[in-house]
């Protein structure tokens, strides 16, 4: 029988699986586009699929996100989710293979939440899945960082939220949550130019503005052109954004998540603090590409900042 093993992490922003020996062979947005016109919501489409028509759904047509700051909203949905995503990576005619899984989950779930992604992966009928938290999964990529009983603080700036977490020997010692992801900070770059410029743009142009030409150097001179609403009534026009434009509620943001870092390191033992002030913070997630984020966060903590490669 053929037989698979993949790594799977459902995020608020994006669904990503890994292929043992392969790579990295999906990555998408956990995203949906349902028909609202009968008694139930249809699926439409799914995925990158659905992300290409934003700004083109009809009157009776809704973008879901079945996940939100890392809880399940809506099982259904994401089952479905993963079911489609499945299917574009493991084919088959007529005898099913055995795919062994490890479900990577984020960091500060209730009970509740909990079971309800072990009733997600169980519905699919793995042979085999291990539930490991995403974050120390981090510890694994390479050893020069992460070296057998080394103390490391990985910061996880994901979509939904971020996560931080001190990280011995792959086991996590001590963690902590904020709701402030990728997907906020989207939000607050739609709602600041709204405010600003009288421009209303969608969720998916905030979200490339902030992948462009967004930075933390309140001196960079960035820019790009984008077709925005005039909320004045003056309909479509295209305009030039800069990366000043934008730079207040990025810099908002990633300094309430800077201020979350430093009490949490407030709280670790003077021994744990001494160590992740030798061995410095490494961020991953999405969200830490962001230009300038390792002089933004060294500048207040005081402590070296890595960015992964690939984060």
């Amino acid at each position: 029988m053929t037989s698979f093993e993949l790594c799977i992490e459902m995020g608020s922003g994006y669904t990503t699986i890994y292929k043992k020996s392969v790579g990295v062979v999906l990555r998408e947005p956990t995203l949906a586009l349902m028909e609202t016109s009968g008694k139930n919501l249809k699926l439409l489409k799914a995925g990158i699929d659905a992300e290409r028509l934003f700004g083109k759904a009809g009157d009776d047509e809704v973008f879901v996100r079945p996940i939100v700051e890392g809880v399940i909203k809506n099982l259904d949905l994401t089952r479905r989710l993963l079911s489609h995503f499945l299917s574009k990576i493991v084919k088959y005619r007529f005898i099913k293979p055995a795919i062994k899984v490890i479900a990577l989950l984020p960091l500060g779930l209730s009970d509740e939440d909990y079971e309800c992604y072990k009733n997600l992966f169980y519905s699919v009928g793995f042979a085999k899945i291990d539930f490991v938290y995403g974050i120390s999964s981090a510890s694994f990529i390479d050893f020069s960082l992460f070296g057998v009983s080394r103390t490391n603080l990985i910061v996880n700036l994901g979509s939904g939220k971020s996560e931080m977490a001190v990280v011995v020997n792959g086991k996590i010692v001590n963690g902590y949550t904020v709701n402030i992801g990728g997907l906020l900070i989207d939000k607050c770059i739609m709602s600041h130019l709204q405010h600003t410029k009288g421009y209303i743009i969608s969720s998916n142009t905030a979200c490339k503005l902030k992948q462009e030409i967004g930075s933390l150097y309140e001196t960079d001179s960035s820019n790009m052109e984008i077709v925005v609403q005039d909320s004045s009534g003056g309909g479509s026009i295209k305009t030039i954004i800069s990366a000043k434009d934008i730079f207040k509620p990025i810099c908002d943001n990633y300094f309430k998540i800077l201020q979350c870092i430093k009490a949490f390191l407030n709280s670790c033992s003077q021994d744990i603090m001494q160590d992740i002030a030798n061995e410095g913070i490494i961020m991953i997630g999405g969200a830490s590409n962001i230009d300038g984020l390792e002089m933004f966060f060294k500048k207040v903590l005081e402590i070296p900042v890595l960015v992964m490669d690939n984060a």
